[in-house]
């Protein structure tokens, strides 16, 4: 049975002739009913539930990390939030096969941090016991100190980090203590991207290599 809420102009909830409705993120959505299927998946559609496992469970290990670096990306009332998008991204553009098939997130087509901001080049990075050595080109339009450098530690297999405001961009170098990082259990990924910390932008992030 359906309900009228607040009379004819609604909203409506429950299940009416072959559709039902429902509230989603303070909007009225309606669907059809699900029909049981007969007939056996597909082997694409098999790969593609994989997939959407792979990317689902890498999102979710990182979620704080993603929901940070999509925050400017998300708009205020739309169903699709920060989080949600970076799972799009990595579904379809960070997602490759091995060789036996079998899909896997690809760190160097991974964008953790997303923005307008044009990303920083030439970026190097290298460890020296518990420090964190990072190397980039800026240029002009960043020389303002309100542009600040954010940092992503990514574990594909472990735990990530995330620090933010580690420098100025037209530094074009900084060293990062990392307590206890020389005894790391697992390779990190790192990413940087530029923060525009006065209007609240993001450039992409720019993939630096592995320590």
């Amino acid at each position: 049975m359906a309900i009228l809420q607040n009379g004819p102009n609604g909203p409506i909830t429950g299940k009416f002739g072959s559709v039902s409705a429902y509230m989603l993120n303070g909007q009225n959505v309606v669907r059809g009913l699900s029909k049981k299927r007969t007939s056996p998946p597909s082997e694409a559609e098999l790969l593609n539930r994989e997939k959407q496992k792979v990317a689902g469970l890498f999102a979710r290990d990182n979620k704080a990390i993603l929901n940070f670096g999509y925050q400017y990306m998300s708009e205020m009332g739309r169903r699709i939030g920060a989080f949600q998008l970076a799972q799009r991204h990595i579904f379809k553009e960070a997602m490759e096969l091995d060789l036996e098939n079998n899909p896997f997130v690809n760190p160097e087509k991974l964008i953790v941090f997303a923005g307008q901001l044009t990303p920083l080049t030439n970026c190097e990075v290298s460890l020296h016991g518990d420090t964190i050595d990072l190397k980039w080109t800026s240029n002009g339009q960043y020389d303002d100190n309100i542009y600040k450098l954010n940092l992503a530690l990514l574990g594909l297999y472990g735990e990530s980090h995330l620090r933010t405001s580690i420098a100025e961009v037209k530094q074009g170098t900084c060293m990062l203590q990392f307590k206890g990082i020389s005894r790391k259990n697992c390779d990190y990924h790192v990413y940087v991207c530029i923060w525009d910390t006065f209007r609240g932008i993001f450039s992409n992030s720019t993939y630096c290599g592995v320590i």
